[in-house]
Parts: C-alpha cells; sequence; structure tokens
C-alpha cells in the first residue's frame, strides 16, 4: 500500500467516523444532544413549557426544579424541529456558583478562559468557559442575576486543530 492510498484510506475513516459517531450526552447525564421534545421531557421527568417569543418558537423553560440535588430557579432549553436539543441554560441562585464551579473544575479542569466586566454603574459579570470537546460550557455571575450555567455542543472538533 502506498503512503498516498494510506492517507485516503485514513481521511475516509475519519470522514465515515464523523458522519456515524452517536450523539454525545448533552449536560444532564442520559441527555443526548438532538433529542427531540418528548424524550427531554421525560428524561427529566417535567413539562416544558414554550416562551411567549415571537421571534424564536423553539425555546422551551421550567421553573423551580431540583437538578443533581439543587435547586435550580429555572432550566431553559432550544430543541428546534430538524435537530432537536441545541442548548440548556440553567439559572442557580448564586449561593450555589461556588459548589457549582468547584464541580466543574474538578470534572473539566480549570476553564480554557475566564473574564470579568466592570460596567460603568458598579455592576460586574464574571464569566468562564470550559470546551470540553463535546459541549462549550459557559458560566456567567452577574450582580443583577441568578449565577447562569449554558452547555450548548461544541461545533469544534479539537481532533482537527
Amino acid at each position: 500500500m502506498t503512503k498516498v492510498s494510506k492517507y485516503i484510506f485514513i481521511m475516509i475513516f475519519v470522514f465515515l467516523f464523523q458522519v456515524f459517531s452517536q450523539p454525545v450526552n448533552a449536560c444532564v447525564e442520559g441527555l443526548k444532544w438532538g433529542m427531540d421534545l418528548s424524550n427531554v421531557e421525560t428524561h427529566l421527568g417535567v413539562s416544558l413549557i414554550p416562551l411567549a417569543n415571537k421571534t424564536n418558537q423553539n425555546l422551551f423553560e421550567v421553573k423551580d426544579i431540583q437538578i443533581s440535588g439543587l435547586p435550580v430557579e429555572a432550566l431553559r432549553v432550544r430543541i428546534e424541529k430538524e435537530s432537536g436539543l441545541k442548548q440548556l441554560a440553567y439559572e442557580i441562585g448564586n449561593e450555589n456558583m461556588t459548589e457549582v464551579l468547584a464541580g466543574l473544575r474538578y470534572r473539566f479542569g480549570p476553564p480554557v478562559g475566564t473574564n470579568v466586566d466592570i460596567e460603568s454603574g458598579s455592576s460586574s459579570q464574571q464569566q468562564w468557559i470550559w470546551h470540553t470537546g463535546e459541549d462549550v460550557i459557559v458560566a456567567v455571575k452577574s450582580d443583577q442575576r441568578p449565577f447562569l450555567l449554558s452547555y450548548r455542543p461544541s461545533l469544534l472538533d479539537p481532533s482537527f486543530l
């Protein structure tokens, strides 16, 4: 087998692996990116309510639930008709922020990015970003809102970098 044919074989294998790979887990154990609304509701054991947003009809929400023992003020999901579950966002009380950040650091290591924005009027916002290879996780602490934790599938395959 020549060197060129080996490269072609490897490229075809990588392409087939990308096309036929199984869906990856979303942030809640058992959820998978691409799940439809009924499967997400069944898995979470809640009924998701469509948000009354005229510009975007694929946002759903449930308030005051518990996930992994933590009280969640609001869980919002974006589920598209064609491609299913695309994003999850949790609003968690600021008193649980330290535990959530410690859990993310323990599971995924230090964040790949952090920043602090201080706006005029003494309002500040901190942001932490993790890239797990499968998910992009963004945690945001703001003086004005509850602690926000957002997950979405990664668009970037780090093996190609």
